[in-house]
């Protein structure tokens, strides 16, 4: 059975309400996750991909990436971010959460939070005021502020391999984007890429290139007991 096979019947298993003692659960998947909302929580499973910039395509590799998520979020949101979980094969071949079994695949299991408090839902609500937009960036800043430094030069390198793989993304979908269009934004990626190298290289001399949230935009963070919270 393929990773993808194996993955389905989990899915099937995690949107099933008697996994969840009779409770509802709402199923949402993007391209590299699907997160079962049931309750108040949330378990999130890696989909069994591989993309140029993600390899979630073993269990292994989608164990430690969960791993290094719940790590790297705890620090921004501790409420949410609980733990790692395992889906396991029991002995009678019945999938269980959290079992004794062997572990067939794993979740990081978070506390659910109303959908409508993220800050995109206010932003279109017309919700976020001058008291709300000051928190946002007292708290983004205080994210900067305790942020551990990182090597910039890896980090460098990578922005360059990404403009190569955005660029040979759009030249792979011609019924889309121009061949002369996706060169010219290449050429483009390329020289603001070397114009800027100098500096961020500088700029990680002076430990200002930080390990961050890497996806910080208003859906991406939540309004919890008055104060938003990135997750």
């Amino acid at each position: 059975m393929s990773e993808g096979e194996c993955q389905e019947k989990v899915f099937a298993f995690l949107a099933d309400q008697a996994t969840h003692g009779g409770s509802a659960v709402k199923r949402v998947d993007t391209h590299a996750a699907s997160v079962f909302l049931t309750g108040e929580r949330a378990l999130k499973v890696k989909r069994a991909v591989r993309f140029p910039f993600l390899d979630y395509s073993t269990l292994a590799k989608r164990k430690a990436a969960c791993e290094a998520e719940l790590a790297i979020n705890r620090s921004f949101a501790p409420d949410i971010y609980l733990r790692v979980v395992a889906i396991t094969r029991e002995s009678d071949d019945r999938l269980k959460l959290d079992g004794a079994g062997t572990a067939v695949e794993w979740a990081l299991e978070m506390r659910r939070f109303d959908e409508n408090a993220t800050l995109d839902r206010l932003a279109e609500a017309g919700k976020i005021d001058a008291t709300l937009a000051d928190a946002l960036g007292y708290a983004v800043a205080a994210l900067h502020a305790r942020a551990g430094a990182v090597e910039a030069k890896p980090w460098v390198a990578a922005l360059g391999e990404y403009i190569e793989q955005n660029g040979a993304a759009f030249r792979g979908r011609p019924d889309l984007f121009s061949t002369a269009e996706a060169e010219s934004l290449a050429k483009r990626s390329r020289a603001a890429h070397a114009r800027l190298r100098p500096l961020l290289l500088a700029r990680g001399e002076r430990s200002l290139v930080r390990r961050l949230h890497g996806d910080l935009h208003l859906g991406n963070i939540v309004l919890l007991g008055g104060r938003p919270v990135p997750f």
